[in-house]
């Protein structure tokens, strides 16, 4: 087992230092597509329930796959990952300092005390979906409870076209509590039924108020919110991976890349350094193709100083508790 903080430590030099791009540092594990919600934003693959699913010890192996990698972040997400019946089990088993661990939800769990506490021992952020339903809008009433379990929250917020404009009184509240909020695009997928996905130029405005106004409360840095403004750099690459239920890992994302072997059979290193990944890893490189639905690529950092700014912040409330 290598320690996460030192991980982190070499990832920054291999990445920012030795030029080594394809090194990943986060990795969201999609634990089921099973959810309890129909989000008009979201992949119909990742709450159909139609992807494989792993059984308990298989997951186990595809943790123990990534321990030794370069990850620093392993997100449990879905899906609705709560619907898992063995998801105290999977928090807990990856909890023992190999990485930060997270845990993304729609709140459907998080009304039961018991199981507050329970998962407070397990991870170190919880990532709380608020969107577009009535009963999970209502939980930003009673958003600061969470505070009496010593848990560090991020609102996660999917800002379409129709919400772009009233998003501050959810940052306020945010605020308020002492947590992060991240405001993420809505992404059109080819078979979208419906169009949601904001105009950039004004998301582009929303998103440098409200890191002008709100600072480090906003979870988005200035090279993401940049980014909106088309200033990528030449290299398109990630930092991060998208796992998915069975243990499959498509590269170099979910979205345009392809399936080049299942990690509760190998280890994220054999992966990455296989053939076909060098392959893919040129195309995108070449910007063959453009990977942009990334959740870490270089255009959403566009120097080491922003990185660094990035990193500073996210340090500070993961040792301090403070956002």
């Amino acid at each position: 087992m290598t320690n996460r903080n030192i991980k982190a430590i070499k990832w920054f030099i291999n990445t920012q230092l030795l030029g080594k791009w394809y090194n990943v540092a986060y990795a969201t594990f999609k634990v089921t597509s099973k959810c309890n919600l129909k989000c008009t934003f979201c992949n119909p693959a990742y709450y159909s329930g139609t992807l494989e699913e792993g059984s308990t010890e298989r997951l186990k192996k595809v943790i123990d796959n990534l321990r030794d990698s370069s990850v620093v972040v392993l997100s449990f997400e879905g899906g609705e990952p709560t619907t898992r019946p063995d998801i105290l089990d999977l928090l807990g088993y990856a909890h023992d300092g190999s990485f930060y661990v997270m845990l993304t939800t729609n709140g459907y769990r998080l009304g039961d005390p018991s199981f507050l506490s329970k998962i407070s021992e397990r991870i170190d952020f919880l990532h709380y979906s608020i969107d577009e339903y009535h009963w999970n809008l209502k939980a930003l009433d009673n958003l600061c409870k969470f505070r009496e379990f010593g848990l560090k929250v991020n609102v996660q917020t999917v800002v379409t076209r129709y919400n772009i404009n009233t998003l501050e009184d959810k940052v306020k509240k945010v605020r308020e509590c002492g947590y992060k909020i991240l405001l993420m695009p809505a992404v059109d997928y080819p078979d979208s039924k419906v169009k949601l996905e904001p105009d950039k130029e004004q998301f582009y405005q929303v998103l440098s108020y409200l890191k002008g106004k709100y600072g480090s409360t906003l979870n988005n840095s200035w090279g993401f919110i940049r980014a909106l403004k088309g200033e990528f750099p030449k290299r398109l690459t990630s930092y991060a991976i998208t796992i998915y239920p069975n243990g499959d890992l498509p590269y170099p994302d979910d979205i345009n890349g392809e399936v080049i072997g299942n990690l509760s059979q190998n280890k994220l290193g054999e992966l990455l350094n296989s053939y076909r990944a060098k392959e893919l890893r040129r195309k995108m490189m070449e910007n063959s193709a453009r990977y942009e639905y990334l959740h870490l690529q270089t255009a959403s950092f566009n120097s080491i100083k922003d990185l660094a700014e990035y990193a500073r912040e996210m340090g500070k409330w993961a040792f301090t508790g403070k956002a």
